[in-house]
């Protein structure tokens, strides 16, 4: 099997892909209007998932029994802000959500600088928040009165370096004085959080600490190219089974079981950004997602319950990430986290090919020159495969001629013609099936670098040169998917035709256009690669075209 039947395959592949693409981005799942609830009822006397009561539409998780007052909508004056180089955050007052977050060192583009992407909304555009409280026997989140009004020194917090810690405050009509603390830091998107509980009652206080995200199912604000490439939007949490389980706003209005482990994460994943709670990895949780009434969605978790003698205090602790998906980082908060970078099911290929790209990076400061680089690495590193295919495309070349004759020969007898090839490729020690082993070894490294690409942060509003200034953004004036196609029209022009039948030969001659129209869509940076793969590949058989040339005349 020749090189430009390899080619023809590989590419009704990828077209036959991006179009079931294409067909997911023009008719989505349709979200059903209504879907099962998760509950637990009060019998059960557990603390596994919110109850939901009857007359309410409360978000917050309930013990069994409590019935827990629906919110009112935040006025602006118990709105409090906190500002840091990474984050501006603002805190309501009532229940001390997080109710919006922006990324100032993420603009939302390149246009508008001072325009910070954000995460974090509470809106008519968007309703994504990060809640968190007390629930339980005594905790005020839980209490039919609706949620605690927390008082603040200030109502501005700012700071350009170091940590910076904001508390808001309340107490209970007993004596019980609660304290929630965040603690931001301007070098990072971990949000510390804090419950520190002072019984000055005379009564044993006991709760749960819960934590959750809430959500419409809004589409992706973050993709920024025309094709998108179907990035996951959905929850994504660990549990003992399995590391990385993934739950779209379908499988979220099916209903999931909850899960209980020590430790863990749940998380909303879109595309470069991720908002997790994260408690601590020693404590028992149980995390479980569900549809409240007004369609939206909530994943979360609730801890274990402790009690605070008289006269006692204790703290709690939790953490919130709300930035960007930095593999790293999140590698070092919990286990699994960084699983949320979604390379698929060739995590194992991308995770390296995304180290080797950054350590390219920091030598030379350029995401575009980067990738270049590690293609030519790359290429380097299958050489000997590539030689292996071009040598095997040769030996089918040089027998041409006799498969020809072999044709005339037996005419229409297939089996006998079939045969007849056997024997001629097992005496010249020629296989067509070697030229294809080289490929689909070299395959799961090509996905990787295309996970990679598409998936990491860091490409996002990467520049590389002129007008190039965002590599996960379109090709503005579409120079690069052009070249490609120009580039693939050179490789199949390097080779005879491989096909005498008309119509494969109309199908191989378009495929090039095929492929331009199709990268149109695909983020520059992923273009740049394909585009430095083609020209190595070229290379690469220019000059074994020219040693095969010598091999004849050196044999004569």
């Amino acid at each position: 099997m020749d090189h430009k039947r390899n080619l023809l395959l590989a590419a009704l592949a990828v077209v036959s892909y991006l179009l079931l693409l294409a067909w997911n981005n023009d008719f989505p799942a349709q979200v059903a209007t209504s879907g099962a609830q998760l509950a637990t009822t009060a019998e059960s006397g557990s603390l596994d998932l919110p109850v939901t009561t009857a007359g309410t539409t409360s978000d917050i998780p309930a013990a069994p029994g409590q019935v827990v007052a629906v919110d009112p909508v935040s006025p602006q004056s118990r709105i409090i802000t906190v500002r840091t180089p990474n984050q501006v955050a603002q805190i309501d007052l009532l229940g001390g959500d997080i109710i919006s977050l922006s990324l100032p060192r993420y603009p939302k583009a390149l246009e508008t600088p001072n325009d910070p992407f954000q995460l974090l909304r509470n809106d008519v555009l968007e309703t994504y928040v990060a809640q968190s409280g007390l629930v339980g026997r005594n905790g005020p989140d839980g209490n039919s009165n609706g949620r605690p009004l927390y008082k603040s020194a200030q109502t501005t917090y700012t700071t350009d370096s170091g940590e910076l810690t904001v508390d808001i405050v309340t107490a209970t009509s007993n004596g019980v004085a609660i304290t929630k603390r965040f603690i931001f830091n301007s070098d990072d998107y971990l949000i510390r959080q804090q419950y520190l509980i002072n019984n000055n009652s005379t009564a044993e206080w006991r709760g749960n600490v819960f934590g959750q995200l809430k959500r419409n199912n809004g589409t992706d604000p973050s993709s920024s190219t025309g094709m998108k490439l179907n990035n996951f939007l959905g929850a994504a949490m660990t549990s003992p089974d399995d590391p990385y389980m993934k739950l779209d706003f379908g499988d979220m209005d099916d209903g999931e079981e909850p899960v209980t482990m020590a430790g863990g994460w749940i998380a909303f994943s879109q595309h470069y950004f991720l908002g997790a709670w994260i408690p601590p990895a020693e404590e028992q949780n149980t995390y479980s997602v569900r549809r409240n009434e007004s369609g939206e969605y909530l994943m979360g978790y609730v801890g274990q319950e402790f009690a605070v003698a008289p006269g006692a205090a204790r703290t709690l602790e939790s953490a919130l990430w709300a930035g960007p998906k930095n593999q790293d980082r999140l590698e070092e908060l919990a286990k699994n986290l960084g699983l949320t970078i979604d390379y698929g099911m060739l995590w194992f290929v991308g995770y390296p090919i995304f180290q080797l790209l950054s350590w390219i990076n920091s030598l030379v400061g350029n995401y575009g020159v980067a990738i270049i680089l590690l293609t030519v690495i790359i290429r380097t590193l299958f050489y000997p495969l590539s030689a292996k295919q071009f040598a095997s495309q040769a030996g089918m070349k040089r027998l041409q001629p006799k498969m020809n004759q072999l044709k005339e020969r037996y005419g229409d007898d297939k089996q006998k013609l079939m045969q007849a090839q056997m024997e001629l490729w097992k005496k010249e020690k020629v296989s067509p099936f070697s030229g294809c082993l080289p490929m689909f070894l070299q395959m799961p490294v090509f996905l990787g670098i295309y996970w990679v690409l598409n998936e990491s942060v860091e490409l996002r509003q990467a520049p590389f040169f002129l007008w190039y200034q965002d590599l996960s953004a379109l090709d503005p004036f579409f120079i690069l998917p052009i070249l490609l196609g120009g580039a693939y029209y050179l490789q199949q022009h390097m080779n005879p035709m491989p096909t005498t039948d008309p119509m494969q030969a109309k199908m191989m001659k378009f495929m090039p256009v095929i492929f331009s129209v199709f990268f149109l869509w695909f983020p520059a940076g992923l273009v740049l690669y394909y585009l430095a793969n083609a020209l190595l590949g070229i290379l690469q058989q220019w000059y074994f075209n020219q040693r095969l040339q010598t091999v004849p005349a050196n044999d004569g």
